[in-house]
């Protein structure tokens, strides 16, 4: 009877890790999608952007940091001018909170956190639904001076 039980620990905890290592891999390929339909015109599909337009996100120091910033351009969008990684852009990112649900939010910015080299940890829908929360009441894209303000942390739901 004990080994039985044993063998159902670690049947579980076996299972919970393939699981959870699905669930990464269909963020990332639900994140791509959403991506490339939605993003890809301006930064380009291996996300190096468009030069003094639309920033790159590959290697961004915005995109590998916490995922506050992100989100809250994801959600808001964004107008220049203002510089990303000491480039200047001038270009205008459409707000995505009233176009893209929770979920896909997550899958696209996980997948600009974990693609084209970039390190930064993945975005749960409880973070995004935080972080429309908070953002609920703003109708303009963020600023230069908005996105700085933004602490450089990761969402606490």
């Amino acid at each position: 009877m004990k080994k039985q039980f044993y063998k159902a620990i670690v049947l579980g905890i076996s299972s919970l890790f393939f699981s959870s290592s699905l669930f990464a891999q269909d963020i990332m390929k639900d994140g791509k999608k959403f991506y490339e339909m939605n993003c890809a015109a301006c930064h380009q599909p291996t996300g190096t952007g468009v030069p003094g337009v639309y920033p790159p996100l590959a290697g961004s120091k915005l995109v590998n940091g916490g995922s506050k910033r992100v989100v809250a351009i994801i959600l808001n969008g964004l107008q220049g001018p203002f510089k990303v990684d000491g480039t200047q852009y001038n270009g205008v990112m459409q707000p995505w909170k009233a176009i893209l649900s929770d979920d896909r939010i997550a899958a696209v910015a996980t997948y600009i956190r974990q693609s084209w080299g970039n390190k930064g940890t993945p975005v749960t829908v409880e973070q995004v639904k935080a972080a429309r929360e908070e953002y609920k009441s703003r109708t303009a894209p963020l600023s230069e001076a908005d996105v700085n303000a933004i602490p450089d942390e990761d969402i606490k739901p």
